[in-house]
């Protein structure tokens, strides 16, 4: 372990140690050398791996209010939400893509580049072209998740 001159510590992980990747269980026991916490990667393709980095929103000049913006960083897009817009990260700055109904908070979920979202007042797809457009075929919802393969929604309504 190694004190840096701005207070902070840094140390070094072996290969041995990062291979065995995040601990199976909530339980620790001594010197198995598994990880307890990813901060700032996920595991993907059986792989740790760091997020892109995401420039700083400024919540101003979007006149985001709270609890605005909802951030969903999905497997392939990143999109950022508020009452009545929806916005698509694209080359680091935000596009408008839709402008819907004012509803509750919105729920999501993705498969590559199709994604479901709904705000209990309209439900909105991104199709696989990149295009955004209102739906009446699938349900306005306040609950969006995929289990297994199968959108799993709550709470439907409308």
């Amino acid at each position: 372990m190694k004190i840096l001159s701005n207070g902070y510590f840094s140390f070094e992980l072996s290969a041995d140690d990062l291979a065995k990747g995040l601990r199976p269980k909530s339980s620790n026991p001594r010197n198995n050398h598994y990880l307890t916490k990813s901060s700032g990667a996920v595991g993907k393709d059986g792989v740790l791996q760091t997020l892109a980095t995401l420039t700083k929103i400024d919540p101003e000049a979007y006149e985001f209010t709270f609890p605005y913006p909802q951030v969903f960083v999905f497997t392939n897009h990143i999109i950022v939400c508020d009452a009545t817009r929806i916005f698509e990260l694209v080359s680091s700055s935000l596009e408008l893509k839709l402008t819907v109904t004012t509803g509750s908070t919105w729920s999501a979920v993705d498969f590559f580049d199709y994604i479901y979202l709904s705000n209990e007042t309209v439900s909105v797809i991104r199709s696989t072209y990149g295009t955004y457009e209102l739906t009446t075929d699938l349900p306005k919802t306040s609950a969006i998740c995929n289990f297994n393969g199968q959108v799993i929604i709550g709470s439907p309504g409308g």
